[in-house]
């Protein structure tokens, strides 16, 4: 994870299965498109030390993101403990943060699900990166009976196995769903 020198940052960690498709192309965007953030992405599965998956650094050099130096690895108890929001690709993923810290599922979201709640709860500005993502969880608890994390709809599909052009579609959707979430941490 990138550190910075801000001491009111927020750590951000995106996490999908093997860490060189999804939360790498995540991490790159989401570091873009809010600067002032740290942020990182893991794996659930071990593929610690792999390159990002030719087409995710394709898919982001067309952006003007370079994902050439990604190395994945597996997501620890320290990376949650460490994180302030953490944004998973799939439900599961999200159990598997729950499995390393029941505290921090609070502060685990789905992209789009991220961007739904931020935008009803409204920009940052200076408030402590807790603070924020407790108000996240808490209009999630108001909006739904479940005991964790979004819907199906909202999960990220694996692009692995697939065409660079199936990557860009993920890219442009991880663009998309991140996007407000982004500018209400920068507010």
């Amino acid at each position: 994870m990138v550190r910075l020198l801000h001491s009111n940052a927020i750590k951000v960690l995106f996490v999908c299965t093997g860490n060189i498709c999804r939360s790498p192309m995540a991490e790159v965007l989401f570091a873009h498109l809010a600067p002032e953030v740290e942020v990182g992405s893991a794996g659930t599965m071990d593929w610690s030390g792999q390159p990002a998956h030719e087409y995710a650094v394709a898919a982001m050099a067309e952006r003007g993101l370079d994902l050439s130096a990604h190395r994945s690895r597996r997501l620890s108890e320290y990376l949650v403990d460490e994180s302030d929001l953490i944004v998973v690709m799939t439900r599961n993923q999200g159990w598997a943060v729950e499995a390393r810290s029941e505290a921090k599922a609070a502060a685990t979201f789905l992209p789009a699900e991220l961007s739904r709640l931020a935008d009803q709860v409204g920009n940052r500005k200076s408030a402590n990166a807790r603070a924020w993502v407790g108000r996240l969880h808490t209009q999630r608890d108001t909006q739904s009976n479940a005991r964790f994390i979004g819907r199906a709809a909202d999960e990220i599909p694996d692009p692995i196995g697939e065409s660079l052009a199936y990557f860009r579609v993920i890219a442009d959707r991880l663009e998309r769903e991140l996007a407000p979430a982004a500018t209400r941490l920068r507010a």
